[in-house]
């Protein structure tokens, strides 16, 4: 007995055993790629010919014609260059800060180990323009959209959203993007972009703004660690409005993608906004059971809509829509009543009221 204890003990306290955990690709590398690098770098929208979301692919490069990833020699891999800062400055992730010293380190010593991929089956299937989705049955449409003209009808499916004519007759054309999961599609006030949004649950949410005309994607932003919800557009199509299951409402440039609003002050998940007439202010609504008003030049926190009292929404809020013409908005959710409300306070709050209620 002696002799197998210390047997066992000296298993424990080899050298070997005390060695580093070697870096797994699929849960600590593709996490970064994901989060800072596969929105430009996909078949959907390859900058520079490299496509991150192909593991073949992503170890070739792209229009450089250099390897972006040499396993074993990370100082030989040309991805490694790209990412490494250079006073305060690093190429990629373009017109973003640089990854994280950590990040960077993980990545040498991913390469370094012989950089290889150790997904499971299930997480390697790729869905692309040229390799879509195959249905076996229906999916279930998370959202719709009309263009503002009604010549078309965006339907959303699985990892895609389908374009049809605007009565439905024929598809015209299928926008496949990363996030398997749709929650929201809504056309540009001009009808000549749509945004979609959703992401991979419990691993990143995404937004992707499509040219209708070419169907080209013109923009992927990957934000947070789950799916993302109620995109909508602001008047002037200048920003895209999300809510976020780490409770906050968050707003972003078109053209650049750049993070313009920020706002903690829901307790649950933001699972809709829509933007006033003029833009100026935005309402969400979320699990908590309220719908907010925040001030979009300031990322102020303006005031409760709905009253805080209890019992004053009996559910958590699922949906938001404005009239066409007037700041008032009509909110729908678990207790399976619709209410109109305007969105700016006219009287004094008093606890207890709900003076923005317009009608049930």
């Amino acid at each position: 007995m002696r002799f197998l204890t210390c047997v066992l003990l000296f298993g424990l306290l080899s050298p070997a055993s005390a060695q580093e955990p070697t870096i797994s690709f699929h849960k600590d590398i593709r996490p970064i790629f994901q989060a800072n690098c596969q929105g430009c770098h996909q078949p959907a929208r390859s900058l520079g010919e490299y496509v991150m979301t192909d593991f073949v692919r992503m170890l070739k490069g792209g229009e450089s014609e250099e390897s972006a990833i040499v396993p074993g020699k990370p100082d030989e891999s040309y991805l490694v260059s790209q990412i490494t800062p250079e006073g305060g400055e690093a190429s990629m992730p373009k017109g973003k800060d640089p990854l994280l010293e950590r990040e960077i380190k993980l990545i040498r010593q991913w390469i370094a180990e012989g950089a290889k991929d150790d997904s499971p089956a299930s997480a390697r299937e790729r869905y692309d323009m040229n390799n879509p989705p195959v249905y076996t049955r229906n999916p279930v449409v998370t959202a719709l959209d009309y263009s503002p003209d009604g010549s078309l009808l965006a339907i959303a499916g699985f990892h895609e959203v389908l374009l049809f004519k605007g009565d439905g007759s024929e598809r015209v054309a299928r926008l496949v993007g990363l996030s398997d999961r749709i929650e929201g599609v809504e056309f540009s006030a001009d009808g000549k972009r749509l945004a979609v949004v959703g992401g991979r649950p419990s691993r990143v949410g995404e937004i992707q703004i499509w040219d209708v005309e070419t169907r080209k994607l013109l923009l992927s932003i990957p934000l947070t660690y789950d799916t993302i919800y109620g995109g909508s557009w602001s008047p002037d199509g200048s920003l895209i409005a999300v809510g976020c299951t780490d409770n906050t409402v968050r707003a972003f440039d078109t053209t650049t993608g750049e993070q313009k609003l920020f706002q903690g002050a829901h307790n649950d998940w933001v699972l809709d906004t829509v933007f006033s007439v003029d833009g100026a202010l935005l309402a969400s609504v979320g699990r908590d059971m309220t719908v907010k008003l925040t001030e979009v030049a300031t990322e102020r926190f303006v005031d409760n809509i709905t009253s805080i009292t209890p019992g004053a929404l009996t559910g958590g809020v699922q949906a938001v829509a404005r009239h066409p013409e007037r700041n008032e908005v009509v909110v729908g959710g678990s207790d399976g009543v619709a209410k109109v409300y305007r969105m700016e306070r006219l009287t004094k709050r008093v606890i207890g009221d709900d003076a923005n209620l317009i009608r049930i």
